[in-house]
């Protein structure tokens, strides 16, 4: 484990100077973090003349199409091989998903995190900080003094980046993870030129009128459970198609039950395959970390998310006696 930056940047260039062949690599279900952190670093890096390539299991979402998603990414095939991998937002190899065949070909792995320490690959240089806000907050801070003298242009791009990261991971400043150097960070991304309501906009908002009804459909599943401090909303795969929407429309679904009266714990179900379901647990009063570790999943103690199979009533009647267990 590396325990500082000043560390961490000098094994970085080191790894990434005699590698010829590098790929940075994101969790699976690529977030607001992980996605415009993994963008900015091969940024930074081709400002050096180091170049990489962005590698997802699938096709990105269109809603980083602000961050020019299509032109920083690829898609994984087999026959690809690099050198070094690096790792963003996240640490662990079975939260990498399809792209751990990457890992598994590679001569050297560098992982930057902010969950909490979980399996660490053999051999790989980690480095995590769970009190930083994003993974995006760790990337700036570690080369702010070289972003000040990019040109203009590659500022700017690299303050959308990192300022989505932080919007991501605090739901716009809603989490109990903000903190001053939150702010900081930001102040010194407005020197970028960015405008944090336009990209809040883009990020955040900007729902068709189908996200918006499938939205209100997912809102009328609402369950209450434990004398209405557990809620429970879902979402089918019938609902996506009946609205023409793709999976990308179930993305940060719980911002809108945050601050329910009463409640406690949020749990939203989405359908995902025939008995396979994914889920989003947050709260600020239990460690839902801790359920999600249990179903191979993982995040954060107040936000972690894992994928379960069954029946839909069995599969919610386990969540609901983890709950209760720590309730």
């Amino acid at each position: 484990m590396i325990s500082n930056l000043v560390d961490l940047k000098d094994i970085f260039f080191s790894l990434a100077s005699k590698n010829k062949t590098i790929a940075i690599v994101t969790h699976q279900n690529p977030d607001g973090d992980g996605l415009p952190a993994s963008f900015a670093l091969k940024k930074i890096l081709a400002q050096r003349r180091i170049y990489s390539k962005v590698i997802l299991e699938e096709e990105p979402p269109e809603i980083y199409d602000f961050l020019d998603v299509k032109k920083n990414c690829e898609v994984l095939s087999e026959s690809m091989e690099f050198e070094l991998i690096i790792l963003v937002d996240c640490h662990e190899k079975k939260r990498v998903g399809k792209n751990s065949i990457l890992i598994e070909k590679a001569n050297g792995i560098i992982a930057i995190d902010h969950h909490p320490a979980g399996e660490v690959i053999p051999c790989s240089n980690t480095f995590i900080d769970t009190k930083i806000v994003s993974a995006g907050a760790i990337i700036y801070r570690l080369f702010a003094e070289e972003i000040e003298y990019f040109p203009k242009d590659v500022k700017n791009y690299l303050g959308k980046a990192f300022y989505t990261t932080i919007l991501n991971d605090t739901d716009n400043f809603m989490n109990a993870n903000v903190d001053k150097l939150t702010f900081e960070i930001c102040a010194e991304l407005m020197e970028t030129g960015i405008t944090p309501g336009n990209i809040t906009e883009k990020f955040l908002l900007n729902k068709s009128a189908s996200e918006m009804k499938f939205i209100g459909e997912v809102l009328s599943t609402i369950e209450l459970h434990y004398n209405g401090k557990v809620m429970f909303l879902n979402s089918t795969l019938k609902m996506l198609q009946d609205n023409n929407l793709s999976s990308e429309a179930t993305t940060k679904l719980t911002r809108w039950v945050k601050g329910t009266k009463g409640v406690k714990v949020f749990v939203y179900f989405r359908e995902i395959g025939d008995n396979k379901y994914r889920l989003s647990l947050r709260s600020n009063f239990i460690n839902v970390n801790a359920i999600a570790v249990k179903f191979d999943g993982g995040g954060h103690t107040k936000a972690s998310g894992c994928e379960m199979n069954g029946d839909f009533a069995a599969v919610k009647e386990i969540i609901l006696k983890e709950i209760g267990v720590q309730l």
